[in-house]
């Protein structure tokens, strides 16, 4: 329990909106062991029930406070994938 009030701590004192914060912490807990995981805006959006471009800005702004390293995925004939994003 102390784990989850000290994380809840430090997430309180980012420097961001709160979707932000909402949006790091989903990013936090659907994460593999090495804090990577793979997917959509349009599947963030829903899970929060906020509006993909909320989404996007959010997680700009998490990249540049250096929350998370977003990196973009292609398929082999160039097409868009869902981002990975890195949780620090």
């Amino acid at each position: 329990m102390a784990d989850k009030i000290s994380e809840f701590n430090a997430v309180g004192k980012m420097n961001t909106t709160i979707s932000g914060k909402m949006l790091y912490m989903l990013l936090n807990e659907l994460a593999d062991k090495n804090g990577v995981i793979n997917i959509s805006h349009i599947r963030l959006s829903r899970i929060l029930g906020i509006n993909k471009s909320t989404v996007s800005k959010n997680l700009r702004r998490l990249e540049q406070s250096g929350d998370i390293y977003i990196r973009s995925r292609y398929t082999r004939d160039g097409g868009r994938m869902a981002n990975e994003y890195i949780v620090r």
